[in-house]
């Protein structure tokens, strides 16, 4: 069973990289190897025209983010609905970065249980005020990475489908309904998700 790793981490350069998350899976898929996939990226062709650097950031992202995932994910993250790779890298993402996962918990389900469906940037700005005082390793952080966290935690949420935007700094929570296959998947991948995403609906 995959765990997530212990502590809080910041949200700073992160990205969701469901675009690329596809474009890896098919390669993996098509038999390209890790280090395939490092040398494209150093030539600065493995996503499109860009600067090499940039490359090499976004492929070891997706490279620690893909480690270790049951053999029936990738066919997914290449091919699957939309819907379905958004849950997938939600799961993906979560596992390795658990304040997003206390943020949905603490954030859209308490507010969902309660017929809540806004959610603002004034959320999130109490919501990693209360985490940096129950996590001393937070309460570290620079003013910078907490804004550029607390900005990423509604942006990977979108991003993953679980909010749309109303108007500038204000959400709405998005009911899901997973199919049976993809729960599973997402169960494997992240078994705290699971209940959540449940609940959400």
């Amino acid at each position: 069973m995959l765990t997530s790793p212990p502590g809080h981490t910041a949200l700073t350069n992160a990205q969701f990289l469901l675009t690329e998350s596809a474009l890896v899976a098919q390669s993996l898929l098509d038999g390209l190897t890790w280090a395939d996939l490092r040398r494209s990226a150093r030539e600065g062709h493995l996503f499109g025209p860009g600067k090499a650097n940039s490359q090499l950031t976004v492929l070891g992202a997706l490279k620690t983010r893909l480690q270790d995932i049951p053999d029936e994910v990738l066919p997914e993250l290449a091919h699957g609905t939309l819907e379905a790779r958004q849950i997938l890298m939600l799961a993906l993402v979560t596992r390795q970065k658990p304040l997003v996962r206390a943020f949905i918990s603490d954030v859209l389900l308490y507010k969902w249980q309660r017929l809540e469906v806004q959610v603002t940037d004034a959320d999130a700005r109490t919501f990693l005020t209360h985490q940096a005082d129950q996590h001393p390793e937070m309460a570290q952080w620079s003013p910078a990475t907490m804004q550029k966290t607390r900005g990423n935690l509604t942006r990977f949420l979108l991003d993953a489908g679980l909010l749309k935007e109303r108007r500038k700094g204000e959400f709405e929570t998005v009911p899901q309904h997973l199919s049976a296959r993809l729960k599973a998947m997402v169960q494997q991948l992240d078994p705290p998700l699971f209940p959540l995403l449940e609940a959400l609906k």
